[in-house]
């Protein structure tokens, strides 16, 4: 069974951009955490989602 990192890289890009929103107001700069932490797995979503479509189409 091959381990599929992508679902979970863009359930965190949710999860930091909603903590980010839900944190403004008692931390100054989460929505810029937020933001970059949200960016960062997004990206490794679209590594993870790339490698897995290279391997499949491996004749």
């Amino acid at each position: 069974m091959s381990k599929n990192y992508t679902v979970a890289f863009l359930m965190l890009f949710v999860a930091s951009i909603a903590g980010g929103l839900a944190l403004k107001s008692v931390y100054e700069y989460s929505m810029l955490v937020g933001a970059g932490v949200g960016t960062l797995s997004l990206l490794f979503a679209v590594y993870f989602a790339s490698k897995n479509y290279k391997k499949s189409n491996v004749r």
